[in-house]
């Protein structure tokens, strides 16, 4: 679908029904009004924050729409005259300029008596839409009965992940980390994890001999938090029994000393602005930007603007908020990536059924999720959650780990394959 196809639908003035997910508002402003519209944001007592937001974040978009108006409902959502009546208050201040109406959100009170609001109104050239989540398209109805479909294609409207969450209120607690660390570690890494055998020498390594001597000691024995900056950089950590690709790719790095991890090495290379950092990588965040380095390899040929990793948002009622591993957008639609360096199966279901919870709550119906995980059954892991929509999400386990760019690539190609049918 071409942009001039899409602009044969365009207003000046679009009635939006504001739900719980602001998203689809944004996109049918977006789309469907003409330089200088105005959209009229048709809301209630329990949509009143996300309609304020969403008018604010309207005004600042670069095809210079008028500030949004506020058509308030009150509690008043499934009152066919409140309803009718505050909408055909605002059609009565319309001098010229051409209509629409999108009932994506709201109601289903709210979208029969708003159409019927402005189809009283017997206006010329009215349009009216919906955006369709299943098939990623915005729907023209005809008053004649017909239908007409428009592809909202990737390159027609790129979101961004800050502005997606920014649409549902919440701020990232930083930017997102959009480069890859130590790359070519991380690919050795994915490589050792393929073999069960070679994953249990790095997690013996790691917990045994790394952690032990790079973590501070609690009074009970257990280990605390990092040591300081000035205790790590005293480290020199043994290398016996890691597995050999593992050695090569520190010896690769140089920051090997003495045949041990020198952890003043590390530093020397800059490789992070901290050492906790280094040492909050290998405790498992080396997974998550091997994945970030694989959704890379494919942005270009996918239509992928903005991805990142570590995306921590503070969340209202709980201590610490909640977090996408990884993430990307593809046009508006958000794809979230979930990932774990465990095999074990209740743990593996527990991050798939929050990462699907929340990436529905950010993006809706056409939110799409994964699970990356040390799994030796994907296939299995995901028909026990039978409760979820197998296709919005997909889950690739230890095999798939060195192969996961054109895993993702499949996974997005078979998503515009479900939005294709018909």
């Amino acid at each position: 679908m071409s942009t001039s196809e899409f602009d044969k639908y365009k207003v000046d003035h679009l009635f939006l029904l504001i739900g719980e997910n602001p998203l689809p508002n944004y996109v049918a402003a977006r789309l469907l009004l003409n330089p200088g519209g105005t959209p009229y944001l048709v809301y209630t007592t329990a949509t009143d924050k996300p309609a304020k937001r969403l008018q604010t974040i309207l005004s600042s978009e670069p095809i210079g729409l008028k500030t949004a108006q506020l058509v308030p409902l009150n509690d008043g959502e499934a009152d066919a005259y409140q309803i009718q009546k505050a909408i055909r208050s605002k059609l009565e201040t319309i001098k010229d300029g051409k209509i629409g109406l999108n009932y994506t959100g709201g109601t289903k009170a709210m979208a029969v008596h708003a159409y019927r609001a402005v189809l009283s109104k017997e206006l010329p050239q009215t349009v009216f839409s919906y955006l369709d989540p299943r098939r990623l398209e915005m729907c023209i109805d005809r008053e004649n009965g017909a239908r007409i479909t428009l592809k909202v294609k990737p390159e027609l409207l790129q979101v961004k992940l800050a502005e997606l969450f920014q649409i549902h209120g919440l701020e990232l607690k930083a930017d997102p980390t959009q480069e890859a660390h130590l790359p070519d570690l991380a690919a050795a890494l994915a490589e050792v994890f393929k073999d069960e055998h070679k994953a249990k020498q790095w997690f013996d390594w790691y917990y045994g001999i790394f952690r032990e001597e790079a973590r501070k000691k609690k009074k009970n024995g257990d280990c605390g938090d990092w040591k300081s900056q000035t205790a790590l950089l005293e480290l020199a950590i043994p290398l016996e029994k890691l597995p050999q690709e593992i050695l090569t790719a520190f010896r690769s790095k140089n920051i090997i000393s003495d045949n041990k991890l020198s952890l003043k090495e590390v530093q020397n290379k800059n490789m992070f602005s901290k050492l906790e950092h280094f040492c909050d990588w290998l405790d498992g965040f080396w997974l998550e930007h091997h994945v970030l380095q694989q959704v890379k390899n494919i942005a270009d040929r996918h239509s992928i603007k903005d991805y990142g990793v570590n995306f921590k948002v503070p969340l209202t009622g709980t201590r610490d908020g909640f977090e996408f591993d990884v993430a990307f957008t593809r046009g508006y639609q958000l794809f979230a990536i979930s990932v774990s360096t465990t095999s074990k199966r209740d743990l593996c279901k527990v991050k798939l059924f929050e990462a699907y919870l929340r990436a529905r709550q950010m993006g809706g119906d056409e939110a799409r999720v994964a699970l990356i995980c040390c799994t030796n059954e994907p296939d299995g892991l995901k028909a026990e959650l039978a409760v979820l929509d197998d296709k919005k999400i997909a889950v690739f386990g230890r095999d798939y780990l060195m192969d996961l760019s054109s895993k993702i690539e499949a996974w997005i190609q078979q998503n515009d394959k479900d939005a294709s049918a018909k």
